[in-house]
């Protein structure tokens, strides 16, 4: 598996100051007054995580309990990994922000300063589930979320996006139905064929993404050619068939097999860019985190 492309936080550009614990503490302190940041963001303190309804939705998603290694990305006030944790699976907690992580540390859990973007190699490789409760950055913005995505895909048992009633039904008023996290995960189905599996009960709400293990093995090799070529090339780089050509042979795959990978991601970017803005932009880019490529196969 391949490593993150990103290594810092200070270079990723979403909002962190609504998350802080001070923030967390003025909002525990006058719930009714507080109008800083949307409700939403403090759903994880309010949502009463029973053991026996996660175990329940668990199992109908066919997600091992026992055992299992789930690493929770945007960890947060804790409660969601703390939920995990007490049924019986082993939980790494990473967070970008270390208030949480060292709380989370105190409690008992190996945590680690992450964004989601950021978390490596050697923790994808042991993680067999990757989890979260409402953290929606990491699937926003689709020049860092494919690359993220895909790698947390090649786990086991995928990811795991959990939500509550509240959250779903703001955001559903806000900007619609397809808004929905099955939504989000529509291209990911069309190009590898992953399945999209959803259970809810009482306010609790879980989306499954996961995919089959040969699916796994594509995926695993496209985060590698995502990589390689973000690396190996400058902020805006043509490939055509000649520089495809050199390239495989010098990561020792042939030239076919890299063409059906470059082809996949391509779509998948695509697929990823909203139709209105697709006539606009060419059907041959691809850009990753902050460099763009246009491919010719």
């Amino acid at each position: 598996m391949c490593g993150p492309i990103v290594d810092s936080v200070s270079s990723l550009d979403f909002e962190l100051q609504p998350f802080e614990e001070e923030v967390v503490q003025e909002y525990l302190a006058d719930k009714r007054e507080f109008n800083k940041h949307p409700l939403r963001h403090y759903s994880q303190l309010e949502l009463s995580f029973d053991k026996d309804v996660v175990k329940q939705l668990l199992h109908e998603l066919n997600i091992p309990v026992f055992d299992t290694r789930a690493t929770i990305f945007g960890g947060y006030t804790g409660q969601f990994a703390s939920c995990l944790g007490s049924i019986g699976m082993q939980i790494v907690f990473t967070d970008p922000l270390m208030e949480w992580v060292k709380k989370a540390i105190s409690d008992g859990f190996e945590g680690y300063r992450y964004a989601a973007e950021e978390i490596p190699k050697d923790l994808i490789e042991r993680t067999d589930l990757f989890a979260t409760f409402e953290c929606y950055s990491p699937f926003v913005d689709s020049r860092k979320s494919i690359y993220t995505t895909l790698r947390f895909l090649t786990s086991k048992y995928g990811i795991l996006f959990a939500e509550s009633k509240r959250t779903t039904e703001e955001i559903i008023k806000e900007v619609g139905p397809k808004s929905m996290m099955k939504f989000a995960f529509l291209p990911y189905k069309k190009v590898y064929r992953i399945k999209r599996l959803f259970r809810g009960k009482g306010e609790l709400r879980f989306y499954h993404f996961c995919v089959s293990e040969k699916a796994r093995k594509s995926i695993g090799f496209d985060c590698k050619i995502i990589k390689t070529i973000y690396d190996g090339f400058q902020n805006e780089a043509h490939l055509d068939r000649k520089t495809i050509a050199t390239f495989a042979h010098k990561i020792q795959c042939s030239q076919e097999e890299l063409s059906y990978s470059l082809q996949r991601i391509l779509d998948l970017y695509q697929l990823e860019i909203p139709r209105g803005l697709r006539t606009y932009l060419p059907d041959n880019m691809l850009q990753v985190f902050s460099k763009t490529f246009y491919i010719d196969l």
